[in-house]
Parts: C-alpha cells; sequence; structure tokens
C-alpha cells in the first residue's frame, strides 16, 4: 500500500468526531506577497452532535470526548496544527500576538461580531482557547508525535493529540461500525485506506503500527 498522509490522517480523525472542516485554510497578506501563514486544519463542531440517533438511540456512536475535551453544549471551533515526526507544538503565527494572523483568521469565519474579535484573540494568544457568552468556543489543538511538557506548561488548555492515539479511535470507529460503514466509495482517497487498513488488521495496535509505518512516523515507546 502507498503512504498515507498524516494531515489527511488527521482530517479523518476530526471528521469521525463529527468536525466539519476546511483544510490547509491560509491567511493572506495584507497586499502583495506570499500567505502570513495557514491553519492545517480549521474544524467545527456543533454540540448536539449524535450520529446513529434515530437509528439505534441506544448505539449513538461514542467520539472521543476526553482526549478532544469535546463540549455538549457549546459550538467548538478548532484551528489544529499537525506535525508529523515532531512534538505537539504551536507554530509562531498562532502564538505573537503582534501578527495579528489569529485576528484574521476569527474575521475570516465570521464567528464573532467585529467588536469581539480582539477580546477573542487575546485569550487565544495567552491562552489558547476562548469562550464566548455566544455559547462558542474557538482554540488551538496541536497533533504531533509526542505530548510537550513546555506546551503543556505554557497552554494548559491547549489539548495535545498523538499518532498512536488518534489511529486506535479510527481502528475501534471503523471496526465497531464496519456494518454501516460497508459502502465508502465516496470518501477520499486516504479515507478508503484507512478503512481497507481496519478491515485487513485484527487489532487497534498492529493497525496503529502499520499506520505509523506508511505516514512515516517514527513512534517512541
Amino acid at each position: 500500500m502507498t503512504s498515507l498522509d498524516p494531515e489527511k490522517v488527521a482530517y479523518w480523525y476530526f471528521r469521525l468526531n463529527g468536525f466539519l472542516q476546511i483544510e490547509n485554510f491560509v491567511v493572506h497578506p495584507e497586499r502583495r506577497g506570499g500567505q502570513r501563514t495557514d491553519a492545517d486544519l480549521l474544524a467545527v463542531r456543533f454540540p448536539h452532535r449524535a450520529e446513529r440517533l434515530f437509528d439505534n438511540p441506544n448505539d449513538i456512536m461514542a467520539d472521543d470526548e476526553h482526549r478532544l475535551a469535546l463540549s455538549r453544549d457549546l459550538i467548538d471551533v478548532v484551528v489544529a496544527e499537525v506535525k508529523t515526526n515532531q512534538r505537539c507544538t504551536l507554530n509562531g503565527p498562532w502564538t505573537l500576538q503582534e501578527q495579528q494572523n489569529v485576528h484574521r483568521v476569527l474575521a475570516a469565519i465570521g464567528c464573532f461580531p467585529p467588536g469581539g474579535i480582539d477580546e477573542a484573540a487575546a485569550d487565544i494568544y495567552r491562552a489558547g482557547i476562548h469562550q464566548s457568552d455566544l455559547g462558542l468556543r474557538v482554540r488551538l489543538v496541536a497533533v504531533g508525535r509526542d505530548r510537550s511538557d513546555d506546551l503543556t506548561g505554557r497552554y494548559p488548555g491547549v489539548s495535545q493529540l498523538i499518532w498512536p492515539e488518534l489511529c486506535a479511535f479510527i481502528w475501534h470507529r471503523l471496526h465497531t461500525y464496519r456494518n454501516q460503514k460497508t459502502d465508502v466509495h465516496q470518501w477520499d482517497a486516504e479515507g478508503r485506506k484507512l478503512k481497507r487498513l481496519v478491515d485487513e488488521s485484527g487489532d487497534p495496535d498492529g493497525f496503529t503500527a502499520v499506520a505509523l509505518y506508511l505516514m512515516g512516523i517514527r513512534h517512541r515507546n
């Protein structure tokens, strides 16, 4: 099997957890020139998400609630930074307030009125998360090979997701609901690869080992 794109694997993890996404969300320059930065994934999840509610309310698909710090009360807007063979980290454009890239992202997606952008951006630069009185939370999430103690110390409210845990969740979701997810021809190529790998593996550990290898990730035990 050919390689797996780590950013697409992250995309499928968030998608299986009910997030609507834009990949490679670009922050354009003020005038001519290269882009200011881009978000690997920009994702939105609504609080009442419930897959299988009308098919079998006793068997609603359980999302990765703890690791993703999911909310049952808030609309959740996530800017995800995806690293392959690095620890979880946040790039300078999301942490340097003087660049005002967070301001530009919030304005572009329109989740706050113009008068609320400065306060929300200040919270995100300071703590990596902002929760408003509008029932809305905007936050940064880091995906990487290992968790970072430095990132935890500086931004304790930022969720850190590591590849083996993402892969294990994908395996359990696609294996548990393999009957419901038999027909995936409309999925993109990476999604179909993940489905085929899950079908061919006997357990999450085996799937994770193969997936990490195909992503080129040197997992540290």
